[in-house]
């Protein structure tokens, strides 16, 4: 690869670069006087850096080069300090094993040399695939085996340690799960890739399952390193790096941390937990399952009540009444007992007045007796309250 490199770069008297998908530097030539600061920054780092990896996905440019036959041209792009290039995607058998740059505008590169860049790629695409072609299999024999195992329980404990013994992968004593379930097809290519790029950089056995949706991160510890602290440091970099807005572009849902093989399938089985709930409920709510609280309930009492047939009468007529009229009672009453019955808290995050506020309260205790003065039964209202908001949207979801 390196001898590659070298002769294109004695050819082109240009500085050439190949690197993998996830911008990882596999081979880099000579350079001049006017290498850029992108160049510069990706060899001493090995790979190159979140912020032109982001910017040039989010304008588009990763896109069009691997759609690409040939050389792309790619002028200069001052807010990420990257001068003009010509790239070719490295692909072979349909597959991106990564990307050669040259340090060189489209323009200033005659025909015949981007002929030549052209079947340099072609020979740095199959030599990728021999080198790095068996340890992509291998890597998706590894997370096929995780995923048989997290979803059925046709393969045990014991088999998995086997297979992974056969694969020279020694598993890690602990774990926990993360899913990331991508709102838009569009967005899933991109943050496919931002993932892939974070976890190249961690120090921890880190299994992305990337062909599975949603995506599944396992993350196993270190002595000095918890899973569930990796997994929050990953998400961390995918909002931050890569600007992912939570809930939004991708909902993130992360299992507890155990120890042992066997309760892995625990862990999956929060973080999808999570997933559903941040799907049906129409708040912010943690990343992290052990953070949710009483929401971790809000399915098993929406079962409950279901083969029961409950209904909260009080709510019932409030609902009713916001309908028929216009009203936001019950979106006020859960924002009242959210605040412990405070009413200057409550008018605040309400963004009303405190009058307006005791007339509501006044209006709703004349259209049903709500038994706000006792605790437990403000709590089991607010859980009914939540319900309503659950239950409509999986209500919602099924008869799509």
């Amino acid at each position: 690869m390196h001898k590659l490199v070298d002769q294109l770069f004695f050819e082109l008297q240009r500085p050439v670069t190949i690197e993998s998908r996830d911008f990882e530097l596999l081979a880099y030539s000579g350079h001049h006087d006017q290498t850029d600061e992108v160049r510069m920054r990706t060899i001493l780092s090995k790979r190159a850096s979140a912020h032109v990896f982001q910017y040039l996905h989010e304008h588009g440019w990763m896109k069009k080069i691997e759609q690409a036959d040939g050389v792309v041209s790619i002028p200069p792009l001052p807010d990420i300090d990257l001068g003009a290039r010509a790239v070719v995607c490295l692909k072979h058998g349909g597959k991106v094993y990564g990307y050669l740059w040259v340090q060189a505008s489209f323009h200033d590169l005659t025909e015949e040399q981007r002929k030549r860049i052209e079947d340099v790629a072609k020979e740095a695409a199959h030599m990728l695939h021999e080198q790095i072609g068996k340890r992509y299999k291998r890597q998706e024999e590894i997370n096929d085996l995780f995923l048989r195992f997290i979803q059925y329980r046709d393969i045990s404990e014991r088999d998995v340690q086997m297979e992974a013994q056969l694969l020279g992968v020694t598993l890690p004593s602990s774990f926990a799960v993360s899913a990331l379930y991508v709102q838009k097809n569009e967005k899933k290519d991109d943050i496919r890739q931002y993932v892939t790029f974070i976890t190249r950089t961690t120090h921890v056995p880190t299994f992305f399952i990337e062909h599975h949706h949603p995506f599944l991160l396992i993350v196993g510890g270190t002595p000095t390193q918890r899973p569930i602290d990796v997994v929050k440091m990953i998400i961390t970099k995918l909002q931050q790096d890569f600007r992912c807005e939570m809930d939004r572009d991708v909902i993130v849902g992360i299992g507890n941390e155990y120890n042992g093989l066997q309760r892995l399938r625990d862990s999956y089985k929060e973080a999808m937990e999570v997933i559903h709930l941040k799907r049906h409920m129409d708040e912010y709510l943690p990343h992290a399952y052990g953070d949710l609280g009483i929401y971790r309930i809000i399915p098993f009492i929406y079962e409950q009540y279901k083969q029961r047939r409950y209904k909260n009468e009080a709510l019932t007529k409030l609902k009713k009444h916001d309908e028929q009229h216009g009203t936001d009672f019950l979106h006020t009453l859960r924002a009242y007992i959210q605040h412990d019955c405070n009413i200057k808290q409550t008018a605040e995050s309400l963004y009303i007045h405190p009058n307006t506020l005791h007339y509501r309260l006044k209006r709703m205790q004349a259209i049903t007796n709500l038994p706000l003065h006792d605790f437990e039964q403000r709590m089991m209202l607010y859980i009914d309250l939540l319900l309503y908001k659950y239950k409509e949207d999986v209500v919602d979801e099924q008869q799509k």
